[in-house]
């Protein structure tokens, strides 16, 4: 019969197999494995619902709704906009740029959110200089995560390494502890990503476009495989559909073929008497009315197309007898997921999508999948992309949604939250009063970060209390408050003591630095594969018991935990930045493991030297 410590190893085992899952909700992940504890005997009630009373919950949750009064305000798009007007034609200054603003923001805003404002603004500039978007994406979101290893309130492992030093009977860290270091691992960052990533980044230059700040329509069309389904269709004289508006003959629901555009012949124009005799090119809406010898231009794969054709009675027409009319750059737009989106195992259909933005998604591609013609049924997946078609104004409200999805790629740069002059400077002081608060400490720290959050919503820098609340990322408020009582069982059952003594045994003998290394190896090679916050949850504890045991100081112990955390660059599953560009830069996996596993070691290495020179053993 095995015993309570090697059952949970046995649960915390099963649960690390379901986060590296993509498929599978960390948080409910991480709720299965509370409940599994609690049924097994391993926890109290008391002991499992512990971490929902946790200070680090609490301030995680609330600064979700402070940086949330940052973006509303338009401070946030407006330092990411900065990007733009000191970067000029320079590479390097924007690479540097990029990761010195990402880095900056990352301080005090989630790192999911940091690289939602900051992506549009990156591609754009790719775009006017002629370069690969996948040049800097990768260093936009490597330099997320290092921003959040600036500051106390930076990342969850941060709050979480503070904790668990007070826990134990030890002071807490301070805001700006984790500074110095921090700032060493971002300049190594920047060295590397400079002299060796951008040169394993190395991808095709695009076709450069006639216009700057412009989507690559055919390039775009191809890479989705749109331009073999797109087809063109006179409406013939006295046909029965002569006269009827698109929305009453329904071929979306009935054929699965889709009207992008309408070329129209001079007569059916609003002015008949207009002295231009000419045809006009206006786009499909459900209202427009048909008229004969329109020319259409339909969105259909092959089978759906001949069914269409045959029992509608119309023949397609020649591309070569079709003269302008096409897609218009205007109309077309490339957008995906965000990790955390809440469309994620839902159909297009289930969020009233068309109803809701009044776009076409016209095809998606799957992560590690060709794209495919999509369909109402489909179900949107962790790291999927797609292409949508309608009206600019259309889109231009789809891409204020930076929660659930980001638009990467259109025609012009993504629009700018307006600065609002009293709010900013409002949500701009009590930005800097909390982190002077945090810094002296003349309160605890968990209050000064419920009053701002509470002064976000007072002084309007929220809209309203509503959006507040939906600013909390609730899934990893979730995921900590379920993670929590993991560590309380390994310590209970003894689970702790025993990686502690296997790290002790094996290392100790070689002295501190060789355990701090050793602790700092094991935390990286586990936070490949869960998330860094769940890292942290686990390791902090044997930091602290490997630093008792060998009777030496623990912050540098739990500052390699807290580090190697954050610092995890292997995968484009180890954090959630990783898979949001993965998309928008046209990355392969094996692109994050040739770029981002050297990055992990070499900052390894760098910490691992470094932190005993600021905090002594």
């Amino acid at each position: 019969m095995i015993g309570e410590m090697e059952l949970v190893f046995l649960i915390l085992l099963a649960t690390t197999v379901c986060f590296a899952i993509p498929k599978f909700r960390s948080d409910l992940v991480a709720l299965c494995a509370l409940l599994a504890l609690y049924l097994s005997g391993v926890l109290t009630v008391s002991e499992a619902l512990a971490g929902f009373s946790s200070t680090v919950v609490v301030m995680l949750a609330v600064l979700f709704i402070v940086g949330e009064g940052i973006f509303q305000t338009g401070l946030a798009a407006k330092a990411g906009n900065l990007l733009v007007r000191v970067t000029g034609n320079s590479e390097f200054k924007m690479l540097v740029f990029v990761k010195l603003k990402v880095a900056a923001l990352g301080c005090f805003i989630s790192n999911t959110g940091t690289v939602a404002i900051l992506m549009p603004v990156v591609v754009s500039l790719c775009r006017k200089m002629n370069v690969h978007p996948g040049k800097l994406l990768m260093p936009l979101a490597f330099g997320a995560s290092m921003g959040g290893a600036l500051t106390l309130i930076g990342t969850a492992p941060n709050l979480l390494a503070r904790e668990a030093l007070i826990d134990s009977g030890f002071p807490g860290l301070s805001f700006f502890d984790f500074t110095p270091v921090g700032l060493i691992i971002l300049v190594t960052g920047i060295t590397y990503m400079w002299f060796i990533g951008r040169r394993l980044l190395d991808k095709p230059y695009e076709e450069k476009l006639k216009v700057a700040d412009t989507i690559n329509v055919s390039e775009t069309l191809r890479q989705y495989q749109i331009d073999e389904k797109l087809h063109y269709v006179q409406v013939p004289d006295g046909h029965e559909i002569v006269g009827k508006k698109l929305k009453e003959l329904r071929w979306p629901g009935q054929y699965h073929v889709t009207i992008l555009e309408i070329q129209k012949n001079a007569e059916a124009k609003s002015f008949p008497f207009s002295a231009r005799a000419s045809v006009s090119q206006v786009m499909a809406t459900p209202n427009c009315v048909l008229h004969a010898g329109d020319m259409l231009l339909l969105y259909a794969d092959e089978l759906s197309l001949q069914r269409f054709l045959e029992e509608m009675k119309l023949e397609i027409s020649a591309r070569d007898s079709v003269e302008g009319l096409h897609i218009k750059e205007e109309n077309i737009a490339e957008v995906i997921l965000t990790p955390r989106s809440n469309l994620i195992n839902r159909s297009l259909k289930d969020i009233h999508f068309r109803d809701k933005y009044g776009l076409t998604v016209l095809a998606i591609k799957h992560q590690y999948q060709s794209p495919k013609h999509s369909s109402i049924t489909d179900e949107l997946r962790y790291g999927d992309a797609f292409l949508v078609y309608g009206a600019w104004k259309h889109i231009d409200l789809l891409a204020s949604e930076k929660r659930d999805l980001v638009v990467i790629s259109r025609k012009a740069t993504a629009p700018e939250t307006p600065i609002q002059p009293v709010r900013a400077f409002l949500a701009g002081g009590i930005l800097l009063w909390m982190m002077v608060m945090l810094v002296f400490e003349w309160i605890p720290a968990v209050m000064t970060v419920l009053i701002a959050g509470l002064l976000m919503i007072l002084t309007r820098s929220i809209r309203s209390t509503e959006q507040a609340y939906r600013a909390v990322s609730w899934d990893i408020v979730i995921l900590i408050a379920c993670m929590l009582p993991m560590a309380t069982a390994l310590e209970n059952t003894g689970g702790v003591a025993f990686i502690t003594d296997v790290i002790t045994a094996a290392l100790g003998d070689a002295g501190p630095i060789a355990v701090l290394a050793g602790l700092y190896v094991a935390t990286s090679i586990f936070g490949i594969f869960i998330s860094n916050t769940a890292t942290a949850v686990l390791f902090l504890p044997v930091a602290i018991l490997a630093s008792q045991e060998m009777g030496v100081s623990p912050l540098p112990f739990v500052m390699a935990v807290t580090y190697a955390a954050s610092m995890s660059f292997a995968t484009p599953v180890s954090t959630p930045p990783n898979a949001m560009v993965m998309a928008a830069g046209k990355y392969r996996f094996l692109d994050f493991i040739k770029v981002g596993a050297p990055l992990q070691f070499v900052i390894g290495v760098v910490v691992i030297l470094v932190l005993p020179l600021f905090f002594p053993f």
